[in-house]
């Protein structure tokens, strides 16, 4: 029986945007309006409330000041990363996995042959 082996591995890449501080307040008179109280409560509201930035940016140009306009667009539209941590020069997650190789059997036939007489 054959079997077919490979080696994985995996690594982790942590990347992250820069600090962003928001005044929690200001997005109460926003459409979705932020009517919670605490920063769990508005971490949710950016996360599930808040579809697409790029539109609520648009509905409430009026609303938001410049800087929380410029913070929004660099937190979610568009995020300029710096790599926190990266496993490649440290460590790997490394496994093997296996699967059998299935072989056609082969069916032997006999042949059998009737002489008639003549």
């Amino acid at each position: 029986m054959k079997i077919k082996i490979r080696k994985l591995e995996t690594y982790t890449i942590t990347n992250s945007t820069g600090d962003f501080m928001f005044e929690m307040d200001e997005f109460r008179n926003c459409t979705p309006a932020f009517i919670g109280n605490t920063p769990i409560e508005f971490m949710d509201y950016l996360t599930n409330d808040i579809e697409n930035i790029e539109n609520f940016l648009s509905i409430n140009d009026d609303i938001i000041c410049n800087t929380t306009k410029k913070y929004l667009y660099l937190l979610d539209v568009d995020p300029i990363y710096k790599t926190i941590e990266d496993s490649r020069t440290n460590y790997e997650d490394v496994w093997f996995e296996m699967d059998p190789v299935k072989t056609e059997s082969v069916k032997k036939v006999k042949k059998t042959t009737s002489k008639k007489a003549l």
